[in-house]
């Protein structure tokens, strides 16, 4: 299970990196690609079959923005 800390900072890293903002449920999708944590426990489920693929679908943001984000990353980052 995702936190919404880690589904944040999958946001502001997803941000970061590809210069694109996603809202937070996207983020949560993305969370396993910047948690060691989360990236851990998936890849865990998915030793035992070596025609696993992962994919993540990334959905715009069109309800988020840059005041939107930072607030998130305050609310759940910055504690």
């Amino acid at each position: 299970v995702c936190t919404d800390g880690e589904a944040v900072q999958g946001c502001v890293q997803f941000a970061s990196d590809h210069r694109m903002l996603v809202e937070v449920a996207c983020g949560a999708a993305l969370a396993p690609l910047y948690s060691d944590r989360l990236r851990a426990k998936l890849l865990d489920q998915l030793k035992d079959n070596e025609d696993s693929v992962i994919v993540v679908e990334v959905c715009g943001g069109s309800g988020v923005n840059l005041d939107l984000l930072r607030g998130w990353k305050e609310s759940f980052l910055e504690k």
